[in-house]
């Protein structure tokens, strides 16, 4: 944004320093030329700025991982099994009888 302001300030500066002579069909001050140099400077500056390379941000995607949940050793006599709940369906651990 601060390059575009600056670019419009030197822009608008370059057009107003073009034209200052110029006093309805005649120059002010007796010369002919020369009127080309501040606009000549503005595009120079113009073109610069515009031809500088741009960075490129490529965001590297985030991955999200669920925690695997972490069991306490079974007591003695049971161990873990997966089981399907009759009800919803859902896979589930739980402790059964050895």
């Amino acid at each position: 944004m601060k390059k575009f302001i600056l670019t419009l300030i030197l822009l608008s500066a370059g057009l107003a320093s073009a034209h200052c002579c110029y006093r309805g069909g005649y120059y002010h001050h007796g010369y002919y030329g020369g009127g080309w140099i501040a606009p000549a400077l503005v595009g120079g500056v113009v073109g610069y700025e515009l031809a500088q390379p741009r960075p490129v941000i490529i965001e590297q995607p985030v991955i999200v991982q669920q925690p695997q949940p972490q069991y306490a050793p079974a007591p003695v006599g049971y161990h873990y099994q997966q089981m399907v709940n009759p009800q919803t369906g859902q896979l589930q651990i739980v402790l059964v009888p050895n």
